[in-house]
């Protein structure tokens, strides 16, 4: 299972280093990240507005054996701050505040990480925020919308006049996201996510789980 894994990630990896991209991205929009979200492999394809000049990029991800999915690795490239060529990724961490009952209709899970988007200038991210969702299964369909609310400390360090004049910034964040599968073992799961407000991003793929 180990070696399919790896195998998985290594192709994902490819991809993404075999496009002409580059990256000046806040590596944590959008988080991706609800109660149900799927563990395994994924790639992602994300256009990004939370910087002046931000664009597309694509990103893989890998939730590290043994966790659960509780701990996932990012890792991509992008366009993004006056075009130049960088490199962004992080770690999402994860744990369930309760779940659905008779009482409490949603699911409610935490979630926290810490990144870098190397560019133009170094942008170092620590998220964290809660999100809330509820899924609904028919036959083989599986369908998981959910919502979230957070905030960003982020942290700005470079010799480039792009730099923005705050070193240190704290950002509110909130965000949509679904995810979605048609067969019953969820071994293949298509995604989708908005961030809102200020750090603004889309972002669609597929996980492959395990």
């Amino acid at each position: 299972m180990r070696r399919t894994s790896g195998i998985r990630a290594g192709l994902c990896l490819a991809v993404i280093l075999a496009r002409p991209l580059a990256a000046q991205i806040a590596w944590d929009t959008p988080r991706l990240v609800g109660p149900e979200s799927p563990s395994g492999v994924g790639c992602h394809w994300m256009r990004a507005e939370t910087l002046p000049g931000d664009h597309n990029a694509v990103f893989g991800s890998f939730s590290l054996p043994g966790t659960g999915g509780a701990v996932t690795a990012h890792g991509g490239i992008g366009t993004g701050v006056a075009e130049e060529n960088a490199v962004f990724g992080g770690v999402d961490l994860r744990a369930p505040i309760a779940r659905h009952s008779a009482t409490q209709p949603l699911d409610l899970e935490w979630s926290g990480g810490a990144g870098l988007s190397v560019g133009e200038y170094q942008l170092a991210s620590v998220p964290v925020a809660v999100s809330a969702g509820r899924s609904w299964a028919s036959g083989s369909v599986w369908f998981a919308p959910y919502v979230s609310v957070g905030a960003t400390f982020d942290y700005r360090r470079g010799d480039s006049d792009l730099v923005p004049d705050e070193e240190f910034e704290i950002q509110a964040t909130a965000g949509i996201g679904v995810d979605m599968a048609f067969d019953a073992a969820r071994r293949f799961v298509l995604r989708a996510a908005a961030a809102l407000g200020e750090r603004q991003a889309v972002a669609v793929g597929m996980v492959i789980g395990r």
